[in-house]
C-alpha cells in the first residue's frame, strides 16, 4: 500500500514523506509550503536587495527539503505565509482565522487526488485532517491521524489549574482550547483507523479523553531529528570551571511550556554561575517578559540552520513543558551534545545518562535542577558526552523503519 502525507505546514510531515519515498511507498505528498525557487512565492528573493534577500532566503530555507522528489510534491494555497506573518506581527487572532480559512482551502488540494481505484493511506495531521478523512471514508482508502499534540481536553485541565495563580503570564487565546476544536479533534479521532503520537504522555492523553472506541486506535511512533541538519555537529568539549554554565530554551516561550517556571528559576541564580538564552516566539505579555528581560538573551525565531550552531554553543537544554506531543528540540539537544533537564511531559528525550527528568512542572524543583547542574560540571561533562550516542535511537533510518512497519501491519488484511 502506498500513502498519500499531507499537511497544510510542515511540522515532521515532510520526514514522514522522505520516509515513505525511501521506501517507495509515497504516492505524493501535499503540503502549502515547499520550497522551489522556481516558483511563486519563493521567486520573489531574486527580486530582493541584498539583505533583505539574506533574510527572506534564510525564512524559505527553512522549507527547504532537498532530499523529496518534486514531482511527488503537490502545493497549494499561500495562507499559511500569511498566517506567519500575522504570527510575527503578533496578530493572534488574525492568524488563527486565516489557519481555518487556509485549511479549508487546501482540503480541496487533497481530495481531488483521491479519485483513484488504488487503496492508498492517507496520512494526515492534526487539525486539518477532518474532511479529508471524511471523504477518503467514502472511498475506502485508509486514514492515519498524526496528532503532534496531547488531547485539547487535557490540556484545558493543566491550564486551568494554572490560571488563578499565573494568569498575567497568558495571552488570551491560550488559555483554553475552544468546544469547536474539542469537537472537530474527537471527530478526526474517530475518523481514524489509526492515531498516532509521540510519546507516551501524549497518548495517555488522547485515550483518556477519545472514549473506548478510539482508546484501542492510538500508537506511540518516536520522532527523528534533521540528521542531515546537526550531522557536523564535533563532540562536546568540557564545560568550563571558571565560566556561567549556558543553558538554553528553544520553542515557543509561554505557560504550557513551563517558561514562567523557567524565568523565575534563572532569576534566583547568579549570573556568575549560569546564564539563559530563549529562541523563539515570545507568547507571554511584554510586560511579564519585561521583569525579567535583563536576566535572558532573547532571540526571536531564527533561521532553522542556525540552531545547530546555537545548540552546539550552549551546555544544558531546559525544557519544563506541562504538554507536548513530543517536543523534537530534545532529541536535537543530544544531537548537539547538550545535557537535558526537562519534564516527563515533554516527550522523549533525557535519560538517566543525559540529565534530569522532573515529573512535574514546578518552580523549586526547576530551580534545584538548574543549580545541581551549575555546581557539578563534572556531571554535566558526562552527560553531554552520553548524548549523541543517545541521540542515535531517534536517527531517521529508525523512523523509517517504524514507519515501514507500521504501514504493512495496517494494509494487512483485518
Amino acid at each position: 500500500m502506498r500513502a498519500v502525507v499531507f499537511h497544510p505546514g510542515t511540522q515532521h510531515s515532510w520526514q514522514t514523506a522522505l520516509a515513505l519515498q525511501q521506501l517507495g511507498r509515497l504516492a505524493w505528498y501535499g503540503t502549502s509550503i515547499f520550497y522551489d525557487p522556481d516558483r511563486w512565492p519563493y521567486r520573489i528573493e531574486r527580486y530582493l536587495p541584498g539583505r533583505l534577500r539574506e533574510r527572506v532566503h534564510g525564512e524559505f530555507l527553512r522549507f527547504n527539503h532537498p532530499g523529496l522528489d518534486r514531482s511527488l510534491v503537490r502545493t497549494g494555497g499561500s495562507a499559511e505565509w500569511l498566517e506567519r506573518i500575522a504570527n510575527r506581527a503578533r496578530l493572534r487572532k488574525l492568524a488563527r482565522r486565516i489557519d481555518t480559512y487556509g485549511n479549508r482551502r487546501f482540503v480541496n488540494v487533497i481530495s481531488g487526488g483521491l479519485n483513484t481505484p488504488e487503496r492508498l493511506a492517507l496520512w494526515g495531521f492534526n487539525g486539518s485532517s477532518l474532511e479529508t478523512f471524511e471523504h477518503a471514508a467514502t472511498l475506502g482508502h485508509l486514514r492515519i491521524l498524526d496528532r503532534t499534540i496531547g488531547d485539547a481536553r487535557a490540556y484545558n485541565a493543566s491550564m486551568a489549574g494554572l490560571l488563578d495563580q499565573f494568569g498575567e503570564w497568558f495571552l488570551p487565546n491560550e488559555r483554553a482550547f475552544p468546544d469547536s476544536t474539542i469537537a472537530s479533534d474527537q471527530a478526526e479521532y474517530e475518523l481514524a483507523n489509526c492515531i498516532l503520537v509521540g510519546s507516551e504522555f501524549a497518548a495517555a492523553t488522547v485515550r483518556e479523553h477519545g472514549g473506548e472506541a478510539v482508546e484501542g486506535k492510538v500508537r506511540v511512533l518516536p520522532y527523528c531529528f534533521d540528521e542531515a541538519l546537526f550531522s557536523k555537529i564535533p563532540s562536546p568539549a568540557p564545560v568550563a570551571r571558571d565560566q556561567p554554565l549556558k543553558m538554553l530554551f528553544i520553542g515557543q516561550a509561554n505557560p504550557r511550556k513551563g517558561v514562567h517556571h523557567l524565568l523565575d528559576a534563572i532569576s534566583r541564580i547568579p549570573v556568575a554561575d549560569a546564564t539563559l538564552t530563549m529562541v523563539g516566539d515570545l507568547r507571554i505579555p511584554q510586560e511579564v517578559f519585561a521583569r525579567h528581560a535583563d536576566r535572558v538573551k532573547y532571540l526571536p525565531t531564527v533561521p532553522r540552520a542556525a540552531i545547530p550552531a546555537i545548540m552546539a554553543d550552549h551546555h544544558v537544554l531546559v525544557f519544563p513543558s506541562y504538554f507536548e506531543g513530543s517536543a523534537l528540540s530534545l532529541l536535537e539537544a543530544l544531537a548537539s551534545g547538550m545535557a537535558i533537564i526537562q519534564t516527563r511531559a515533554s516527550g522523549n528525550g533525557v535519560t538517566p545518562n543525559t540529565g534530569i527528568l522532573l515529573e512535574q512542572p514546578d518552580t523549586d524543583a526547576l530551580h534545584q535542577a538548574m543549580l545541581y547542574a551549575v555546581a557539578n560540571r563534572d556531571r554535566v561533562d558526562a552527560w553531554r558526552s552520553a548524548a549523541q550516542s543517545e541521540a542515535k535511537r531517534y536517527s531517521f533510518a529508525c523512523y523509517r523503519e517504524n514507519v515501514g512497519a507500521l504501514l504493512d501491519e495496517l494494509s494487512r488484511p483485518s
